[in-house]
């Protein structure tokens, strides 16, 4: 089984202990990317404030300046027309030789209320928006439509995304509605922070939605992972790395494959978790491919390691 982790910046910390952005100084910025991309880390998530434009121009830094590591970037869709963005990510997919993902998070909280006409309506348009873009990157030839939410006459994008298809896509959410969208386009499915038993029925769920497009074997689960705002003090309590191996390892059996880490900020504490962590998950399923359905002992809940 492929074990992979998604880096998720916050502050780098300097000598007296102030933080800034990861990426507000680019010289900075480039050394930490090839510092994650050293330890193992196997994508990068850019996901800033500053909105579409911003991400895609740290996504072009963090593809230009890395040989391997994956760019995940966020994007809301409806800021950009299909056939735009389409183009743009193509681009961006090509000069990374592949390297690209898009995450797209909900506009709000999706919590069960799929009689809210306007959740559904925005579950709706992201539905017919990554469509479009599926097909934009997949035609051969120009094509027209005209859905509920956009209309397109001679739609076509002559620069293809590396593979020839389609850009993977992550998504998530908790509504029926959602779980359907879901099945029916993510590549990855971003579960949120829970315990065993929640994420192992969020996973059964999300299968199911997806069987009826045949994807119940294709979506992979993705996991966010808060490892402390301790930083390197983190990795100085007895026993903290194999306490969080074996807590991952836990979520691994139930077939989480990707890990967002929060919380690694420093240089040493990556430095740490790619020499203490990222290894010995890999190594322990390297040749084990567990069922979901497979009796296992209950995991340690990991939420916060300091």
């Amino acid at each position: 089984m492929q074990i992979d982790f998604t880096h998720c910046p916050g502050g780098v910390a300097d000598k007296d202990e102030l933080h800034s952005s990861f990426f507000s100084d680019t010289a900075v910025a480039v050394q930490r990317l090839r510092q994650l991309e050293r330890a193992g880390f196997s994508r990068v998530l850019i996901d800033d404030m500053g909105g579409l434009l911003a991400n895609m121009d740290l996504a072009s830094l963090a593809l230009r300046s890395t040989q391997s590591i994956g760019v995940l970037v966020s994007h809301w869709p409806g800021i950009v027309a299909p056939v735009v963005a389409a183009r743009q990510f193509a681009a961006f997919d090509q000069i990374g030789s592949g390297r690209l993902a898009l995450r797209v998070p909900p506009s709000r909280d999706l919590r069960e209320t799929n009689d809210d006409s306007g959740l559904v309506a925005t579950l709706g348009r992201t539905d017919e928006y990554l469509m479009l873009l599926k097909r934009l990157w997949s035609n051969a030839q120009p094509f027209d439509h005209e859905g509920l939410f956009y209309r397109i006459h001679g739609g076509f994008v002559p620069m293809k995304a590396v593979d020839g298809a389609a850009i993977p896509l992550q998504l998530g959410g908790l509504s029926g509605t959602a779980l359907k969208i879901a099945g029916r386009h993510a590549d990855r499915f971003e579960l949120p922070v829970g315990d065993f038993d929640d994420t192992l029925r969020l996973i059964g769920r999300v299968r199911v939605a997806a069987e009826p497009f045949g994807r119940a074997g294709r979506i992979r689960f993705s996991l966010p992972v808060h490892v402390g705002a301790g930083g390197q003090q983190a990795w100085q309590l007895a026993g903290a790395p194999e306490h969080m191996v074996s807590a991952l390892a836990g979520f691994v059996e139930l077939g989480v494959s990707d890990f967002i880490v929060h919380g690694l900020d420093g240089a040493e504490a990556v430095e740490a978790f790619g020499r203490q962590v990222i290894p010995s998950l890999r190594k322990a399923f390297r040749r084990h491919e567990p069922t979901p359905t497979q009796q296992r002992k209950r995991p340690v809940v990991l939420r916060r390691v300091v």
